[in-house]
């Protein structure tokens, strides 16, 4: 829609941590002695953690994991809530029932969080918010964090979730960096900061930029036009993908499925599947069904039949492999199937 030139997909984490590896001069020299970093992103509706190791010239993604409904906006709308039965009370209106009303005051919401964020007490304004009435209130931080507690709960499922896919410990982990403008709550800092047993929060990256400049960093790497100091990036693939088929009528103990490509699976990757077959079959490609994608995404990826496949003279079955790739940009592809003789 932008009309931009998209030369490569990448993952927001792992764009993040090539942003803020490609500018260290002072990253360790081996892999053995990496740099472990855990990002904790936290925006508007979405928050992430990822374990990101690093040593000279290159990145290594050891973990991932996701709240993909947890955000700003949880803490706007549980204000919203709060100050619209406030007004039903004090100005006799139901802004709930005006939709421009709710526009209006989730505005109002959303500066008056930010304001608390660097001060105990914040007023909330809304001009003619509904019925030609000015509605006007204040909270206190202390209010307010005791109001979104139960989301504050939420805050460290996700922490758990990244370290122990990482397979490292609470020790190991070198430094904390915060992205994303919901890390600013003074009472989400606390929470991260009590979860990592009172380290150091960072902030050195730009929290509402990190993501974007680290896109660019990738695609300044895939151009001719600019000279990027050499840095790997080595992603993984955060959702399993198995391969299907249907069960050869002559060879009732072959498997049926696969998991070719397992949550945590390096990427670039490429695999050779073995078949022996009679004659053609078809493949398909799907999420397993333990995958955490998205809700409401369809866990089918594709289908593949190959053809050409028939009875060698001296055998049953022929033996059939199957070339599949998930390349740079986390991409699933059926490259070339061939017959092989033994």
């Amino acid at each position: 829609i932008a009309g931009l030139n998209a030369l490569r997909l990448i993952n927001d984490h792992t764009a993040v941590a090539l942003g803020y590896g490609i500018t260290k001069s002072d990253l360790p020299e081996t892999p053995e002695t990496a740099r472990n970093v855990m990002f904790v992103d936290i925006g508007h509706s979405d928050y992430s953690v990822a374990v990101v190791a690093f040593s000279k010239g290159q990145l290594v993604t050891k973990g991932t994991a996701y709240d993909r409904h947890f955000g700003g906006r949880d803490l706007d709308y549980a204000l919203v809530q709060h100050f619209a039965s406030e007004f039903k009370t004090k100005y006799k209106i139901d802004v709930m029932s005006n939709p421009k009303a709710v526009f209006r005051l989730i505005t109002g919401c959303e500066r008056l969080k930010k304001v608390l964020s660097a001060n105990t007490e914040a007023p909330l304004n809304v001009e003619s918010i509904m019925n030609d009435v000015d509605a006007a209130s204040s909270l206190k931080r202390e209010d307010f964090e005791q109001m979104v507690s139960h989301l504050l709960d939420r805050v460290s499922a996700p922490l758990d979730a990244a370290l122990k896919d990482s397979g490292l410990t609470l020790d190991q982990i070198d430094a904390i960096e915060l992205i994303g403008g919901t890390t600013r709550v003074p009472a989400i800092k606390e929470r991260i900061q009590k979860w990592f047993g009172g380290k150091t929060l960072n902030t050195t990256l730009n929290q509402d930029e990190a993501i974007c400049r680290g896109a660019t960093f990738a695609c300044a790497t895939l151009s001719p036009v600019f000279r990027v100091r050499e840095f790997n990036v080595y992603d993984m693939t955060s959702y399993p993908v198995k391969v299907t088929w249907e069960q050869e009528a002559g060879s009732p103990d072959e498997d049926t499925q696969l998991v070719v490509f397992p949550k945590g699976n390096a990427i670039p990757s490429t695999k050779i599947l073995t078949f022996h077959r009679a004659g053609p079959f078809d493949l398909e490609a799907s999420y397993t069904e333990d995958a955490q994608i998205p809700k409401g995404i369809n866990p089918w990826i594709g289908r593949v039949s190959v053809k050409g496949v028939s009875k060698p003279d001296n055998s049953d079955f022929a033996v059939v492999k199957v070339k599949t790739r998930m390349n740079l940009h986390g991409i699933l592809n059926f490259e070339e199937a061939y017959t092989v003789e033994e």
